[in-house]
């Protein structure tokens, strides 16, 4: 089973998962403000809560703080405490250093398979990855370091394009309803929230 990731940032006003599908669920920090807020309840909270708006609670729950100096931020602490695949929730629309230092986390350690923001739904993704959604669905595609990528299906197809740090997206929508996402390394694939309930992965 794979983890849940709750994290400070602009997240969901509301999200719809099936929860048993997760062994366990972290919060970091503020993240535990997500979480009440989405009637989650976390198995653990980390991070030195300097921005959790109840420290206290958090202290009566058992729940210990780390020092406010520290080498790690909160987010790679909680994601460091994964044993391997893993959802996040948050993160969006915040401080830029913070957006930042999150993606530059994710080069170092593993990314989640999904990222749920107010404003964005991302899906990781190296390989190939098959899926179908409506025809002129925007979505886009961004490099996480470096990738070769192709596509079938898309408006605008790529063939063997190299996205990097000097090309970071590549926006495109659905030409029909089925497409083809192929990369060498990791890639975003980032998508509209109200348009992520409409998207229905296939597996190869």
């Amino acid at each position: 089973m794979k983890d849940l990731v709750i994290i400070g940032g602009k997240a969901p006003e509301s999200i719809n998962l099936d929860m048993t599908c997760y062994g366990r669920i972290i919060a970091a920090d503020s993240g535990y403000d997500t979480a009440k807020r989405l009637s989650i309840v976390p198995d653990a909270v980390v991070g030195d809560f300097d921005s959790a708006s109840s420290p206290d609670e958090l202290i009566r729950l058992g729940f210990v703080p780390c020092p406010r100096d520290k080498d790690d931020t909160d987010t790679a602490i909680a994601v460091r405490m994964c044993g391997g695949a893993y959802d996040l929730i948050g993160g969006g629309e915040g401080r830029l250093d913070h957006t930042l230092s999150i993606l530059a986390a994710f080069r170092t350690i593993r990314p989640p398979e999904r990222w749920f923001m107010l404003s964005d739904t991302i899906i990781f993704s190296s390989g190939s990855i098959s899926f179908e959604a409506p025809s002129g669905m925007d979505l886009s595609i961004i490099a996480l370091t470096e990738a070769t990528v192709t596509t079938e299906g898309l408006r605008w197809d790529m063939e063997g394009t190299e996205l990097s740090s000097r090309f970071l997206s590549q926006s495109n929508r659905m030409e029909g309803k089925r497409a083809v996402i192929s990369s060498s390394d990791i890639v975003m694939i980032r998508f509209f929230p109200q348009d992520f309930p409409l998207v229905r992965f296939i597996r190869s």
